[in-house]
């Protein structure tokens, strides 16, 4: 018995290698192609090129759960293909014994996904976006590119950051308690000491109601030291899309905004699709299993290649559609993650108990 484990498992891991393979490449391809559109005099080739190879990591681990389906399916059906399955199941091997030797390969992608989502991609992606940020900067102020942030009752906008602790192009929008702007700093450059910010080539400039108007008073200075808990750990994750963070980044960052006031729904959403990732996996793997033993045991190779492409679309479509409506409506977070992957593992359980 162990050793049918061992050869239903081995045909299913080769056959999601086979995938990732394929998927990576083509990924890869599409990648570098849309990257080198935006190479210009300051983002070089080597910068797109540069950037492309620093965020592969994270294609990958965003390609595992389709991965995961498509192996199983494809490895499964070269198993019914060659009767394989059919002898197992003449032999007396109950169907929860082949979905557990499926499930073996599948932990392994998991288990991948967890380390390249917690360690290696969001490191290497932060380098990436860090990197193309300062290559895209060159102006002090206000500018379209950048991130921004929000500090008390300050407007924080960089164009790029560091991972030494040196940011490009601060501006800051001080405001009151009855919105009204008060004060703007713009700095060239900014350094992280002793947990201060200390400005490079600043200018201020203060504001103040005035017969018929507002009045202005504007200073310059060579250093000026800001006063923040925005520390460079902190502002570094600004330049990178929530979906892109750790898990523990996620949670943190979402506590900051709650403790702020602000709308953390996004960084929760995030979190939770991250956290419940396996999960999928292995709902999306159970369907395949689903699929070879009921409606696409007889089909060719060709349909189930389509049918997994098919149905791995329509699960990220359904992500989609949930967690926007939940957005919409201010549903909890974790059911607006958690209920797709319930409805497809149902899909998988019921299809299962109808073939047996």
């Amino acid at each position: 018995m162990r050793k049918l484990d061992l050869y239903i498992s081995k045909t299913i891991l080769l056959a999601m290698l086979l995938v990732l393979l394929v998927l990576a490449g083509l990924d890869f391809l599409f990648t570098l192609f849309d990257e080198v559109a935006g190479v210009n005099e300051r983002y070089t080739m080597k910068d797109a090129l540069t950037y492309v190879l620093l965020t592969f990591p994270r294609h990958i681990y965003d390609l595992l759960p389709i991965t995961a389906l498509m192996g199983s399916l494809i490895g499964l059906g070269v198993l019914a293909s060659s009767n394989e399955l059919v002898v197992m199941q003449a032999a007396g091997i109950k169907a929860g014994r082949v979905v557990w030797s499926v499930m073996k390969p599948a932990l392994l992608v998991m288990l991948a996904g967890i380390l390249l989502g917690e360690y290696l991609a969001p490191t290497l992606e932060l380098r990436a976006e860090v990197n193309k940020s300062i290559a895209n900067s060159d102006q002090i102020g206000l500018s379209t590119s950048g991130s921004w942030q929000r500090d008390g009752d300050d407007f924080v906008h960089f164009d790029a950051i560091e991972p030494q602790g040196v940011l490009h192009g601060v501006s800051i929008y001080r405001f009151n308690d009855a919105q009204e702007m008060t004060a703007n700093i713009t700095a060239e450059r900014g350094r992280y000491e002793n947990r201060n910010w200390v400005l490079e080539n600043v200018r201020q400039t203060f504001f103040s109601q005035a017969d018929g108007g507002i009045e202005s008073q504007s200073q310059e200075f060579e250093e000026l030291v800001w006063q923040t808990d925005l520390s460079p750990d902190v502002l570094q994750l600004m330049i990178m899309d929530s979906d892109k963070l750790t898990i523990t980044a996620l949670y943190g960052y979402a506590q900051r905004f709650i403790s702020q006031g602000q709308d953390a729904s996004a960084y929760l959403l995030a979190f939770w699709n991250k956290l419940l990732q396996p999960l999928a996996t292995a709902a999306l793997v159970l369907v395949a299993i689903s699929f070879i033993f009921g409606p696409l045991r007889e089909a060719t190779m060709g349909a189930r290649v389509f049918t997994g492409i098919s149905f791995g679309l329509g699960f990220i479509i359904l992500q989609r559609v949930f967690n926007t409506v939940g957005a919409v409506y201010q549903f909890n977070p974790l059911l607006a993650a958690l209920l797709p992957i319930i409805l497809t593992a149902l899909i998988g359980i019921l299809l299962l108990r109808k073939a047996a």
